[in-house]
C-alpha cells in the first residue's frame, strides 16, 4: 500500500495543504520563479501534514487553522530535506537530481533558507495562540539534531545513546510537533495532546530508524533517492553501531572495511549476518507498538485507524 493509500480519510484537506503550499513558492522576481517552480512540483510523502490532519480529526473536525499548521510543518521538513542534501552530497532526491546537483550548494541552502522563512511568517500570522513557540522551538531542536550529526559524523566511538539523541532531535522532534499542533487547534484536553505528542514522538523514531535501514537495503530505483549514503559518508546508523560493537575485538577490522569498501552490498550482508539488520528491525518494531498503544487511550474511530495503519506501514516497508 503507498503512503498516500493512508490519507484516504483526509483527502480534501491535504489538497488544500498542497495547493496552499504550492502558493509558498510564487515570488515576482522572474530570475527566481522559475527555480522556485521547479522545487514545489516535488511534493513527497506529505506525512507530517498528514499526522497534524489526523491527529486533529481524532478530537475533532478538521478546522481551517489546522491547514495553515499543516503546511508550516511542511516547509520546515522541505527546507530541511534541502540542507541534507548538501550535507550529504545527495544526487538525488525523489528520483529527480537534488537542488544542489543542480545549481549549487549554496543555491540549494538558500532555498532551503527561504522556505523556512515562508514558515516562520505563516508563524508569526497565524491566530492560533502559540504556534511561533513551538515551530521556532522545534526548528532549534531539529538543527542541533542535524548540527550533531554532523559534527560526529565519521567518529567511530558513536553509541547508541548517541543515535537516538540525533534521531530525537532531527526527526521525532517534528512528528511530535505535528500531532501536537493538530490536537492543540482540535480543542485536545492536555492530556489528548500530551498523549498525540508522545504518539509522534514514538512514531518518529520508529521512521527515522527504518529510514536509515533503507538507506541501507534499498536500491535506488526503489527509493528515488541517493542510498548507500550513510555508510559510505561513515554517518552511523543504529545497525552500523550495533555491528560494530558487538564484538570489541572485531571493532578496529570492521571500522577497516566500512572505511576500504565501496560496496554496500557487501557490508550490508555481513550486518545481516551479525544480526544487526534483524537488531535495527527489533527497535523500529518496539517504537511502532509503543505508538500504536498510546492511540488505545482514543475511542475506535476511522482517525485512529488511520493513524495505525501509517505506524503499521513503517513495518511492513522494511520487512
Amino acid at each position: 500500500m503507498k503512503l498516500q493509500d493512508h490519507y484516504n480519510l483526509i483527502q480534501t484537506e491535504m489538497l488544500a495543504v498542497r495547493q496552499k503550499i504550492d502558493r509558498q513558492y510564487e515570488i515576482s522576481d522572474s530570475d527566481l520563479s522559475g527555480v522556485l517552480q521547479e522545487i514545489s512540483k516535488r511534493q513527497g510523502k506529505m506525512l507530517r501534514p498528514a499526522l497534524v490532519l489526523l491527529s486533529g480529526k481524532l478530537i475533532s473536525e478538521i478546522r481551517p487553522e489546522h491547514i495553515d499548521l499543516a503546511v508550516m510543518v511542511e516547509l520546515i521538513h522541505r527546507a530541511s530535506l534541502l540542507h541534507d542534501d548538501v550535507i550529504d552530497k545527495a544526487q538525488l532526491r525523489r528520483g529527480q537530481a537534488s537542488a544542489n546537483a543542480l545549481w549549487g550548494n549554496t543555491a540549494a541552502v538558500l532555498l532551503g533558507d527561504f522556505l523556512l522563512s515562508r514558515a516562520f511568517t505563516l508563524g508569526a500570522l497565524s491566530q492560533f495562540n502559540g504556534t511561533g513557540q513551538i515551530l521556532c522551538q522545534t526548528a532549534q531542536t531539529l538543527c542541533e539534531g542535524e548540527l550533531k550529526q554532523n559534527l560526529l559524523k565519521g567518529s567511530w566511538s558513536l553509541t547508541e545513546q548517541d543515535y537516538f539523541q540525533i534521531i530525537e532531535a532531527k526527526t521525532a522532534a517534528l512528528f511530535r510537533c505535528s500531532c501536537q499542533l493538530g490536537a492543540m487547534a482540535a480543542g485536545a484536553s492536555k492530556e489528548q495532546t500530551k498523549t498525540l505528542s508522545k504518539f509522534g514522538f514514538q512514531y518518529g523514531l520508529a521512521f527515522q530508524i527504518a529510514d536509515d535501514l533503507r538507506d541501507i537495503l534499498s536500491t535506488e530505483k526503489q527509493e528515488g533517492k541517493t542510498l548507500g549514503t550513510d555508510l559510505l559518508e561513515k554517518k552511523l546508523t543504529l545497525p552500523v553501531i550495533h555491528w560494530i560493537n558487538h564484538n570489541q575485538e572485531q571493532k578496529p577490522a570492521l571500522i577497516e572495511q566500512i572505511t576500504d569498501c565501496a560496496d554496500v552490498r557487501e557490508l550490508t550482508k555481513q550486518m545481516r549476518q551479525s544480526g544487526s539488520i534483524d537488531y535495527a528491525k527489533e527497535s523500529v518494531r518496539k517504537y511502532t507498538d509503543k505508538a500504536c498503544h498510546l492511540l488505545e487511550t482514543f475511542i475506535p474511530a476511522p482517525a485512529r485507524e488511520a493513524l495505525i495503519s501509517l505506524v503499521e506501514s513503517v513495518i511492513s516497508d522494511i520487512s
